[in-house]
């Protein structure tokens, strides 16, 4: 009895282990300053830290064709622009300042044997955020 209660952990516990799900995050930061538009105006900020995102999904597995990558239009960081003037557009004399993208990949497999990761899904998001100013009229 005790052999086989022995094997039963054993394999419970191989099959807990191999079954587990990775997930892993890499993260890209570029910031672009203040690019003053206008130098010889005054100006104020009107919103701080407006944000438009971009996602899309892909799925190097096989084995699963019924999940389908989301589809990008422009470009990742182009449409998470897209939406960031969507969500908040410019007025009169406005402009973004502080303008940062971050890109985040995400990762998602499970373990192989052989030590390595079995990759099923990617996601990449762009992250577009900037600071709203509007110049004062001359």
């Amino acid at each position: 009895i005790m052999i086989s209660l022995k094997n039963i952990i054993a394999f419970s516990l191989i099959l807990i282990i191999s079954s587990c799900t990775v997930i892993s995050t890499t993260h890209s930061f570029y910031h672009h300053g203040t690019d003053s538009i206008k130098t010889n105006s005054s100006f104020k900020y009107v919103k701080y830290n407006v944000i438009g995102k971009a996602r899309t999904t892909y799925y190097p597995n096989k084995l699963r064709p019924s999940k389908q990558q989301v589809p990008v239009n422009n470009g990742l960081i182009a449409d998470a622009k897209v939406n960031l003037n969507k969500l908040f557009p410019l007025g009169p004399n406005q402009a973004y300042a502080n303008l940062t993208i971050d890109v985040l990949e995400t990762t998602q497999g499970t373990p192989s044997s052989a030590g390595g990761i079995i990759v099923d899904e990617i996601t990449l998001e762009a992250v577009v955020s900037a600071d709203i100013v509007e110049y004062e009229k001359n």
